[in-house]
């Protein structure tokens, strides 16, 4: 083992170590649910990358057997809260099949233990930075020209046969309304990449074009939940760092901004009539079947509501159905260490993290992220990295917008 870190500390492993990681975060930053590359119609390329680092894990732990203590809490919680929730599902007449479709998304965790032994220098968290912001663009760059191609033509039609393969059953795109406006599950790295070029960028005419894009794409995404979360982390961030008479005008303007781009929107983004009635349907039928018991532990996984058999529209509703207050109480948790990793770091370096795992818990109030493997590898790229700025700043200046360390660079 000290062989192979003294080949990756001379870069002889660093362009390989680089490529997977543009392999494996690419891929869940552009990849959506996961099916976007398909070899067959179970294996993806999304599962193949997983395996090869799990491989990675093993070996890992067999030689080193040492992560940091908030990833072993994280990990543990984890690894018990979900055989107990298999247990329970399966007692509860849940099939193999549904309880696997339930802990297959929430597998991505691990990504944490890959994380915590291949994120080692401030470098390595500035590529993972700067791959979010070459996400963010190209799906920006990609909702542009499909808005464009819509002005043009003016034919949904069009849309949907240029950017839905006519061979697959999986359908990752859709159509808000009839004015070109398209959702895809990827979508909240636009607003992720928003935070870190905002938060990572340095100021510039490019800085702010990009921000300008992609802030017109997350509105053509024709998605309300992403432009409330973003707004909301936004106005987290004044609360925590200088709120005060100025900032309140800020957000005030911000919240005016908002209502006024929604209210331009929101009759050409479809029947959000129907999409709220289902989400209320849910609730419904998750309060009918609260019991004392399943309020604490949940009805276990595999076991839905009629409505939805498998996964819900909101994330801590489908925790709080399957798992109860212990299930909320782990992601509870996750935030926890998080808002201690950001508060132990440099608030210069760690507040777009921090900002990035905010956004995935609000914008699961209404959908569901933070039991998705896009939601969770945000947290996991997030938490792992203050926690590895908080070691590098232990000896010596750390920034992520520039490369001005003195040491562990």
């Amino acid at each position: 083992m000290e062989k192979w870190y003294e080949m990756e500390k001379t870069g002889s492993l660093q362009k390989i170590k680089y490529a997977f990681l543009t392999v494996v975060f690419l891929e869940l930053f552009l990849g959506g649910t996961g099916r976007l590359v398909e070899f067959t119609s179970f294996l993806t390329l999304r599962m193949c990358l997983f395996l090869i680092y799990m491989g990675l894990i093993i070996i890992y732990l067999m030689v080193k057997r040492t992560l940091p203590v908030e990833v072993i809490v994280i990990m543990v919680f984890f690894l018990l809260l979900n055989i107990l929730s298999s247990i329970i599902g399966y007692v509860d007449g849940g099939t193999s099949a549904a309880i696997f479709e339930d802990v297959k998304p929430l597998l991505n965790t691990f990504l944490l233990c890959y994380l915590a032994f291949s994120v080692k220098t401030a470098s390595d968290i500035r590529y993972l930075l700067t791959l979010l912001k070459i996400a963010a663009v190209l799906l920006t760059i990609f909702h542009l020209v499909l808005y464009c191609i819509f002005l043009k033509y003016s034919d949904i039609a069009i849309l949907y046969n240029a950017i839905n393969s006519a061979e697959s059953n999986n359908t990752v795109f859709l159509f808000k309304g009839e004015s070109g406006f398209v959702n895809y599950t990827g979508d909240i790295y636009l607003c992720v990449g928003f935070i870190v070029w905002e938060q990572y960028g340095k100021n510039s005419w490019l800085k702010l074009s990009v921000l300008l894009l992609i802030a017109i794409a997350i509105v053509l995404t024709g998605t309300r939940g992403l432009i409330v979360a973003l707004a909301a982390v936004y106005f987290v961030k004044w609360l925590l760092l200088k709120f005060n008479y100025k900032s309140l005008f800020y957000i005030s303007f911000g919240i005016i901004i908002v209502l006024a781009v929604y209210l331009n929107i929101k009759d050409n983004i479809g029947d959000k009539v129907e999409s709220d009635e289902t989400r209320y349907e849910q609730i419904d039928e998750v309060k009918e079947r609260i019991t004392p018991l399943s309020f604490v532990i949940g009805h276990g996984y595999g076991v839905g509501i009629p409505v939805r058999p498998i996964h819900m529209e909101i994330s801590f509703l489908e925790i709080f159905h399957k798992q109860g207050i212990i299930g909320l109480a782990y992601y509870a948790m996750v935030l926890l260490i998080a808002y201690l990793a950001y508060k132990r770091s440099g608030r210069e370096n760690s507040m777009g993290l921090y900002m990035c795992v905010l956004f995935i818990f609000f914008v699961s109030i209404t959908n569901p992220y933070v039991n998705h493997p896009l939601g969770i590898t945000v947290i996991a790229v997030a938490i792992i990295s203050m926690l590895k700025l908080r070691e590098l700043e232990k000896t010596g200046k750390v920034s992520l917008l520039k490369i001005q360390t003195e040491n562990n660079n």
